[in-house]
């Protein structure tokens, strides 16, 4: 439990960020909610709920959106550094067969004019914030993915690298480049294939659920059993802090409440010590994820979050 764990021990970086000096035990404890970034008022309730505040406030932009940054101005004014989940596509489209958005077409220049508008306006907002962009890659659903809209792996690494470069022009030295992947899984393709190498990121990011029993292909795991593989083929990879921007577990198959209390205060703290933040997706879509979904879940993630691991 977490009472045994020694906290000098884990190393983390001071406020999280991959280029500070100090040492800190505390891990940046963060949530998304549903209506962002349109509205506020759902992460306001959550946090009056949970009696913690999120450090890191969490949204999804597609290539519809333009640089808000009021957006990132309601996240600050909350104490929270803002995480953006930056997506090419259209998220009105179908799923992932959108040839507009594919890679060769980023490649080819056709989207500049838009990239360059984000970029500068991230420059002038001037504050750091997480930008994740085209998360989950390895998998076959996204729009960007290998093997979609005629996409490679090698364009996917070449259009991170242009979008880094052409942000760098701009000078938006602020913006911390999140690069996740979804957990591995038998056929995802391989990290190091869609890697766009360690100057081109400052942070590693790591997706992972415990569906249970919500799907016949599921079952219950802990969240020792759905990261232990990819933290280590991501350590081997890179040297830069890991972040977790997306993580939940359902109700069906098990008991959520204690999934909550030993993934948080046993096994991430003590198992994977080079995370350096988590980040809760607590909606209610494929099932409850949500904190609240049960009683006794929302007492046990209200017990977690007052661990001193997790105090901002």
């Amino acid at each position: 439990m977490a009472g045994i764990l020694s906290m000098t021990s884990f190393g983390f970086l001071a406020d999280g960020d991959a280029e500070a000096g100090g040492l800190s035990p505390r891990i940046k404890l963060g949530a998304f909610t549903a209506g962002l970034p349109w509205g506020f008022e759902n992460i306001d309730s959550y946090a009056a709920l949970t009696g913690h505040a999120p450090a890191i406030i969490h949204w999804f932009q597609d290539w519809k959106m333009d640089f808000d940054p009021s957006y990132l101005d309601q996240a600050s004014s909350r104490g929270a550094m803002p995480l953006i989940t930056w997506e090419p596509w259209d998220w009105d489209g179908s799923e992932k067969n959108q040839p507009r958005y594919s890679l060769r077409r980023i490649l080819s220049g056709a989207h500049d004019a838009y990239i360059m508008s984000w970029a500068r306006g991230a420059a002038a907002w001037g504050r750091r914030f997480y930008l994740r962009f085209a998360p989950e890659m390895n998998g076959d659903w996204r729009p960007w993915s290998p093997g979609v809209n005629g996409n490679t792996a090698r364009q996917y690494v070449e259009v991170w690298r242009k979008l880094h470069s052409m942000f760098r022009r701009a000078g938006a030295t602020n913006v911390r480049w999140v690069w996740c992947p979804i957990v591995h899984y038998a056929g995802s393709t391989p990290f190091e294939k869609v890697f766009p190498g360690d100057s081109y990121v400052d942070w590693i990011g790591l997706d992972g659920y415990n569906w249970g029993s919500l799907h016949p292909w599921s079952g219950w795991q802990s969240a020792g059993e759905i990261f232990s593989c990819s933290y280590r083929m991501a350590a081997r990879l890179s040297s830069k802090p890991i972040m977790i921007p997306e993580v939940a577990s359902t109700e069906l198959g098990g008991n959520k409440a204690r999934w909550i209390e030993r993934a948080l205060l046993e096994e991430i703290p003590s198992r994977f010590p080079r995370v350096k933040a988590i980040v809760w997706f607590d909606a209610d879509k494929e099932t409850d994820w949500r904190v609240n979904s049960s009683s006794a879940s929302l007492e046990a993630w209200r017990r977690a979050a007052s661990s001193p691991l997790y105090r901002r």
